[in-house]
């Protein structure tokens, strides 16, 4: 995988003169600073009612629930963009449809998380964005579209200004959602994200000057932060935990919408339908890959739809897949690859590492179906039959541990506590390295978090979470 070019721009100014050598990596626009008072999580779950017809007087009890006289008959739920995040949010639609069996529950999502949505028995309806001749989301259009559904209640799960704005829009009485990106006046009811600590802000910091350090390939001159994050100035610690919130499990952070609507329930265990129709699709591509009867086979995911700094790279990934394929760890078994439209390059790298005696029980899914590929859809019910899944932390994880397949996961940037799911059957590989979890979707530097995992470690991870019982 090909490293960014080192950034060697030197920094100036006011952290210069401080002795704080970050550079550009450091950047980023700030939003404007919350202005309620937040309280540390499972305790902050209530911001502060705004009366627009909605009842005033709804505060917490003691564990911070909400006791609700809303009674709504219509929800309108915005899903999350991101294909993980959507499977996340489904212990959510379990709690909401559980506090409000009788009411309608329609979801809307963008094209690439209505997979999550199709074959789920919770909610009544999937709907999806209006569509512009220029391929588009037509916001207006949505907007009025669902404004003829006469919603009851918004919850609004993704953390955008937009988001918000178009449940404004669509004349839902009720808004519900996180106070973040400047939209708390959309908002009817909301809850405060909790701020980082002070701790956090340093230590966040500090491994930002570690990819500087490294980066400049010696230590920050004049600096200390290294060694200390205690030394660094109190004024760029208050300045950088602008706009930052304490990590959190996604699980937990959807789970609190429905606590504050007086949801009690924090079972955070996924879930995803299937249909018919998945099912025969799936069925038709293990046919074309000579894969029959219970014959056991395994996924790899190699891309992210986050960035590259997520990714493994490809060769490790093809020394993994030739090892199953030849059968070092278990019975020789097929190896299936996915991946999004715009990751074709990414699994050709894995097909050419691949020795070409073994090529035929490595099968990348696009090749199936005369070029067409599988549907999303499709590979819910193939990560359902798989004896192992392998992949970076993205969204075909999330599947796996929904439907209760063995997985492994390699983790590099992403901070454990946002990717947090409490599965079981999961083993995660994960380096520890000076400039990480950095959350960044580039790496700035030499890629160490992943780089430093070995298809070697991988293959044991395999062989350990191998699934034994036919499914």
């Amino acid at each position: 995988m090909p490293v960014p070019q080192k950034d060697q721009s030197r920094p100036r100014g006011a952290l210069h003169a401080c002795g704080i050598n970050f550079g550009p990596t450091i950047g980023g626009t700030r939003t404007k600073r919350l202005r309620e008072h937040t309280v540390p999580h499972r305790a902050f779950l209530h911001g502060q009612n705004i009366s627009r017809g909605i009842a005033s007087d709804e505060t917490p009890d003691e564990n911070g629930i909400v006791n609700s006289t809303c009674n709504p008959q219509q929800i309108l739920v915005i899903m999350p963009n991101w294909l993980g995040d959507a499977v996340m949010a489904t212990p959510f639609l379990c709690a909401l449809r559980q506090l409000f069996p009788a009411a309608r529950i329609s979801c809307l999502g963008k094209a690439l998380v209505q997979p999550v949505l199709t074959g789920l028995p919770i909610i009544d309806a999937a709907v999806s964005y209006a569509i512009h001749k220029t391929g588009r989301i037509n916001y207006s259009q949505t907007a009025a579209d669902l404004r003829k559904q006469k919603f009851d209640l918004a919850v609004i799960l993704p953390n955008s200004f937009r988001s918000a704005f178009l449940a404004w829009r669509a004349g839902v009485p009720r808004r519900l959602g996180y106070n973040r990106d400047g939209r708390r006046l959309l908002l009817t009811d909301y809850i405060n994200p909790a701020p980082r600590t002070e701790y956090e802000v340093r230590l966040m910091i500090q491994r930002r000057a570690a990819q500087e350090s490294i980066a400049a390939d010696r230590w920050p001159r004049g600096t200390t932060v290294l060694n200390d994050p205690q030394k660094i100035p109190s004024w760029y610690v208050k300045v950088s935990s602008w706009n930052t919130f304490q990590p959190l499990p996604t699980l937990d952070y959807y789970l609190d919408l429905s606590r504050y609507l007086g949801s009690a329930q924090r079972d955070s265990r996924m879930t995803l339908g299937i249909t018919e129709g998945e099912r025969e699709q799936a069925y038709s591509a293990l046919t074309q890959a000579g894969i029959s009867g219970d014959a056991p086979f395994m996924m790899l995911f190699p891309g992210a739809h986050f960035g590259l700094a997520k990714c493994w790279p490809p060769e490790r990934f093809a020394a993994v897949a030739a090892e199953v394929a030849q059968g070092r760890i278990r019975p020789p078994a097929h190896v299936l690859i996915g991946g999004a439209a715009g990751e074709k390059s990414l699994i050709d790298a894995i097909l050419q590492g691949v020795p070409p005696a073994l090529a035929a029980r490595v099968i990348p899914l696009y090749q199936l179906n005369n070029g067409a590929g599988v549907s999303l859809g499709a590979i819910k019910e193939l990560v359902r039959r798989a004896a192992v899944v392998l992949c970076n932390d993205t969204g075909p994880r999330h599947f796996a541990a929904a439907l209760d397949t063995p997985l492994v996961t390699l983790f590099g940037p992403t901070d454990p506590r946002w990717a947090e799911i409490g599965y079981k059957k999961e083993q995660q590989i994960a380096l520890p390295v000076p400039c990480g979890p950095c959350q960044l979707k580039i790496c700035p530097i030499d890629h160490r978090c992943m780089t430093g995992i070995t298809a070697e470690m991988v293959l044991r991870a395999v062989d350990a979470q191998w699934r034994q019982e036919a499914v």
